[in-house]
């Protein structure tokens, strides 16, 4: 999308003759300025590599160039460094929100959303929504969250996702009555798995960040 972009406004711009390496770089720079932006690292890498290929060519031609064209040439670097460093920043706020650090505000939220699904866990910890119809997938999907992204969890996030591990627990022994016989024997694995995921990883995480604090 954003070769096809850049190469529908290069040709629109640049028909009348064939562009030297320092105008293609001066379009390419217009080109990206026009693009709707997409703050993913994997965006702007496309983006970047577009660049750098173009700036190599041009930097060739740059001393013959006359003073209005090196004059022009230095404006469209100068517009793209600017341009890099809004979709940096933009990019590590994205990120930020993404995945916001331990004692953040919406560090709780962004986890209980995880595990459980948007907005399903507030402030007040009710598990109304728990019923023996869903559990099972509901402790599917806490188990399988927490499976794929064991390795990045803090310390911090461990403790929260023991205590609604155990609320989870707690909301099982109160619907229990209405769960089928083999959603309980399920349910049974998946506590298993989850037990041997917490006990080495998030000893782990401890052993880690003791280590790391002596350092």
């Amino acid at each position: 999308m954003i070769a096809a972009a850049i190469v529908t406004i290069g040709f629109s711009a640049c028909t009348a003759k064939e562009s030297k390496e320092v105008e293609v770089l001066n379009t390419y720079v217009d080109s990206v300025e026009n693009l709707t932006p997409v703050y993913t690292t994997e965006y702007w890498t496309v983006i970047d590599n577009g660049y750098q290929e173009r700036l190599a060519l041009a930097e060739k031609d740059y001393a013959a160039l006359d003073a209005e064209a090196k004059t022009r040439a230095d404006a469209s670097k100068a517009r793209y460094e600017a341009l890099k460093a809004r979709y940096e920043q933009n990019i590590k706020d994205a990120q930020a929100a993404a995945n916001p650090a331990p004692g953040s505000p919406n560090f709780r939220k962004v986890l209980r959303d995880r595990l459980f699904g948007e907005g399903k866990i507030g402030d007040d910890m009710q598990f109304a929504f728990v019923t023996g119809d869903n559990i099972l997938g509901i402790y599917q999907n806490f188990v399988d969250v927490v499976a794929d992204n064991r390795n990045s969890y803090t310390r911090e996030d461990w403790d929260e996702i023991n205590v609604l591990y155990e609320a989870l627990d707690t909301r099982k022994n109160a619907v229990e009555k209405d769960l089928k016989s083999s959603d309980n024997l399920k349910i049974a694995g998946l506590k298993i798995k989850y037990a041997s995921i917490a006990a080495t990883n998030r000893g782990g995480t401890k052993v880690k960040e003791n280590e790391d604090s002596k350092q």
